[in-house]
């Protein structure tokens, strides 16, 4: 009973080890895959900023001063979406992307300073932030090109909430993910549990058996059988012997003669 309770515990065992190593790998995937998507927003995030700075700045250069506050806020804006998006690229390893957003980091700061202090017009204010829209559409397609499903080209309209669709679809498969993995566990160590149990018990009764035909033999040799065995038969006197046995013999009877 014990060996087949342990053959039916392994084969519980073994096909919950595969789910458990496919379940592990789907979830790891998921996870890059949304650590993918986090520099890719923030490409986004960058790209929208200098659309918007880009505007202001323009009216600002055309003489309207009184929208330098608005632009100063639009600034500090995309410096902050600049400053997410290296720290994002910078925990993924992804370094081509990583040098052309530090590189695009560079040339942001030359324009917003070049536009702060007057030295540049609108037009060439324009052209700057059309090269910087363009640097962040290239971190982009460097990200993009290492996610699993693709969410669309860079310059589509519905770019964003592609990529928020496909943050909210991952999310939900990870949280599913772990939930399964937290249940199978639970099962893993149960099942564990009655494979030791299957396997103490089997080898307690080995020891048994074992003890049991240690045992027979002994037993078997209080038995007698009606033809001795060779260990039973009494051992042959020697010569010396029987010379001491008939003088022993031999004096016994002169002292009864005597007597």
């Amino acid at each position: 009973m014990a060996l087949l309770g342990l053959i039916g515990t392994l084969a519980l065992v073994l096909p919950l080890t595969q789910v458990l190593r496919f379940q592990v790998e789907a979830l790891i995937e998921d996870r890059s895959e949304r650590a993918r998507l986090d520099p890719l927003a923030d490409a986004v995030a960058v790209q929208r900023g200098l659309i918007g700075h880009d505007e202001v700045a323009t009216r600002v250069l055309q003489g309207r001063t009184a929208l330098e506050a608005e632009r100063r806020f639009r600034q500090a804006e995309v410096d902050y979406h600049l400053f997410t998006l290296q720290v994002s690229l910078q925990a993924g390893a992804w370094h081509p992307a990583w040098r052309e957003a530090k590189a695009m980091q560079a040339d942001w700061k030359l324009l917003a300073g070049h536009i702060a202090n007057g030295r540049i017009d609108a037009e060439a204010s324009r052209r700057g932030h059309r090269l910087l829209q363009e640097q962040a559409v290239q971190v982009m397609d460097f990200v993009h090109a290492l996610l699993v499903v693709p969410v669309g080209r860079a310059d589509s309209a519905d770019w964003q909430a592609r990529i928020d669709a496909r943050r909210s679809e991952l999310d939900g498969r990870i949280a599913r993910a772990e939930s399964t993995l937290a249940l199978l566990g639970l099962v893993s160590l149960a099942s564990l549990a009655l494979l030791v149990g299957a396997a103490a018990l089997l080898r307690a009764q080995r020891r048994g058996a074992a003890a049991a035909r240690a045992a027979q033999p002994a037993a078997n040799g209080t038995r007698r059988s009606p033809g001795r065995r060779l260990g039973d038969r009494p051992a042959r006197a020697t010569p010396a012997e029987l010379t001491t046995a008939s003088l022993d013999s031999a004096r016994r009877a002169l002292e009864d003669e005597r007597t």
